[in-house]
């Protein structure tokens, strides 16, 4: 497995849902200053519902685009089985038989990747879960609620 290429998957996936919002931040600004936008009445707000989407949308896109940013920046560290799982680190785990991967980054969490035929989750360090795999280490296992329900990690392969 090369985790370069996963963080570069990842990095792309975050440029294209740039590339969407800053569309979407500029046809919401269009929309606010447009013509037809002018306040029909006192009650009439498009105007200036459009420019709060707009504003929104253009933070969003900042946020993104520091993303980017830090991915390109980013050199995910060399680790092997016996060491302890930090930020960098792509983990296998089972979960109640079901494989599951997870790619730990300071940005992008929440984000699903389709790599090489298998669906990664992103977890940021400060999410519950990255939060509970930081420091574990193969065969650990790391105990979690699921939609009300205890369920068991046990952590198959660090990479």
């Amino acid at each position: 497995m090369d985790k370069a290429l996963l963080f570069a998957a990842l990095r792309d996936r975050l440029k294209e849902e740039l590339a969407a919002v800053q569309a979407a931040a500029a046809a919401a600004r269009e929309g606010a200053t447009h013509e037809e936008a002018k306040p029909e009445n006192e009650y009439d707000t498009r105007a200036l519902e459009q420019s709060y989407l707009a504003g929104a949308q253009t933070a969003r896109a900042e946020a993104l685009a520091g993303a980017v940013q830090a991915l390109e920046r980013f050199r995910s560290p060399s680790l092997n089985e016996n060491d302890p799982i930090r930020v960098g680190a792509a983990v296998v785990a089972d979960e109640d038989g079901k494989t599951r991967r997870y790619l730990l980054c300071e940005v992008g969490g929440g984000t699903k990747l389709d790599y090489e035929g298998e669906r990664w989750w992103v977890l940021t360090p400060s999410s519950p879960l990255g939060r509970s795999l930081i420091g574990r280490r193969l065969g650990d296992e790391v105990q979690r609620i699921v939609r009300g329900q205890e369920t068991v990690l046990e952590i198959l392969e660090i990479h």
